[in-house]
């Protein structure tokens, strides 16, 4: 029996079908070697995962197969005889039923995690095409393959979420406070535990919120935006998204105080600013938008011009002092 790559990626994907699945199964079951290139197979899908865009995982997976048929015209493969009633005994199936034990440890075990340091924002694509934008100083914890009733991760820090829509398998952001079910598309999730600060903003379908102390919950609808504060959820609606554009590499400081746009410049270009002076300074922009890429010194020099303070630096433990 051969088993086509194609189906192997479809079913790391879960988008196999359960003819497939078994088809798969039975080859495995039929030798060493098949699950050798198997395990090959997904390690390679693992990598795909972790750090490649859709476009670079199909050129992976082209040079991964390419070394698997030079690989199996040098090895002599030898093929086990499997009875048909063994066969049928056999049972490889998707989510909860039954397959091979060391398959099983081998996807239903694979956690991965992805971290942002200060100053570096990510896009990462999941196995079942949800796409995540993962900003500064920040982590994500997933499954390479979502299995089960659910597709669930967990996220510390902020990411906004457009997810692959599929009412079988509900999308849950799980976080040290809410846990965030989709019901639509698209939303943003801040969760910050050391800083008890949790939010989410939703900006295209429908989200539930569930409080994980006292089990309540909040359905949210678009352009809402609900934020944990003295001990339960606060509902505003959602005025604009300028929130929302670090993910086009711009930082917004309409309506933010001059202490709190400090914070976020920290966490974009990854410094430290310490602030030396009694009175915060006023920002005098009503809407103002910086491009994270042309530096902290820029931005400062660009808030001076409404702003009274001055800065100084220390370049060599990139501390910067407002006066």
């Amino acid at each position: 029996m051969k088993v086509d790559r194609d189906l192997m990626y479809r079913f790391f994907q879960n988008t196999n079908t359960e003819e497939e699945a078994e088809v798969l199964g039975r080859w495995l079951k039929e030798s060493e070697a098949n699950e050798q290139e198997f395990r090959k197979a997904y390690d390679v899908f693992l990598v795909s995962q972790m750090f490649l865009t859709s476009d670079e995982v199909g050129k992976v997976r082209t040079r991964a197969e390419e070394q698997m048929q030079k690989q199996r015209r040098r090895t002599r493969t030898v093929w086990f005889a499997a009875g048909i009633a063994a066969s049928m005994a056999l049972g490889f199936f998707v989510s909860d039923r039954l397959f091979t034990k060391p398959v099983r440890d081998l996807v239903e075990e694979s956690t991965l995690a992805f971290s942002n340091s200060p100053g570096q924002i990510t896009t990462i694509t999941l196995s079942d095409g949800t796409v995540v934008h993962l900003n500064a100083d920040s982590r994500i914890e997933y499954p390479a393959v979502f299995y089960g009733n659910e597709r669930r991760v967990r996220l510390e820090g902020e990411a906004i979420f457009d997810v692959e829509h599929d009412e079988r398998k509900p999308f849950i952001v799980e976080t040290f406070r809410y846990d965030v079910r989709v019901l639509g598309t698209k939303f943003d999730v801040v969760a910050e535990e050391d800083e008890g600060l949790f939010s989410t903003a939703l900006l295209e379908g429908k989200v539930s919120l569930t409080d994980k102390v006292d089990g309540r919950r909040c359905i949210m609808t678009e352009n809402t935006v609900a934020k944990y504060a003295d001990g339960g959820l606060r509902l505003s609606s959602l005025d604009n998204r300028d929130d929302f554009l670090w993910t086009e590499g711009i930082i917004s400081a309409a309506g933010l105080p001059f202490d709190r746009l400090m914070e976020k410049f920290e966490k974009y270009y990854n410094v430290k600013i310490v602030l030396r002076r009694d009175t915060l300074p006023k920002i005098g922009y009503g809407r103002l938008r910086i491009r994270i890429s042309d530096g902290i010194y820029t931005a400062l020099d660009i808030l001076k011009r409404t702003s009274d303070f001055t800065y100084t630096c220390d370049t060599s433990e990139s501390v910067i002092y407002i006066d």
